[in-house]
């Protein structure tokens, strides 16, 4: 009888120590099994960013290399050069010791500039001539 009694309480604590698994042991999250974008509505200003991006093109503008519009943030030793005609970029160049000016370089009018560029890569304005633009139109 009590080997009857041992065995069964041996094989009753080797089955509850087979079926029971380790509590440390990491759990493992599935997650959702369908894609968010079911559930999620349209984003409609992307959509219509994308759209206008695709309608207006952009159309690539033409400056001049050497022809700018003198700047409002010029001063006694640098000059702010804008691009020549659409105004896009500029750019703040230092002046020389000795600048040579030819007509009018004053703020809003159109020059040609002449760069010096120093052995390190340095540039500084050295001569701005005033370019009055020709309307073809009558």
């Amino acid at each position: 009888m009590k080997k009857i009694l041992l065995s069964i309480l041996t094989g009753l604590g080797a089955t509850a120590a087979l079926t029971t698994s380790c509590r440390m042991a990491p759990s493992q999250q599935l997650g959702d099994t369908v894609e968010a974008r079911v559930f999620e509505p349209m984003d409609t200003a992307a959509a219509d960013r994308r759209t206008q991006m695709q309608d207006t093109a952009t159309v690539p503008v033409k400056d001049s290399l050497d022809i700018f519009y003198i700047g409002s943030e010029s001063n006694k030793t640098t000059v702010q050069l804008v691009s020549y005609p659409s105004r896009r970029d500029t750019a703040v160049y230092g002046k020389g010791r000795h600048i040579k000016v030819s007509g009018n370089a004053d703020f809003d009018h159109i020059v040609r500039a002449r760069f010096w560029v120093s052995p390190g890569g340095d540039s500084l304005v050295t001569r701005l001539e005033e370019v009055v633009p020709t309307s073809d139109q009558p």
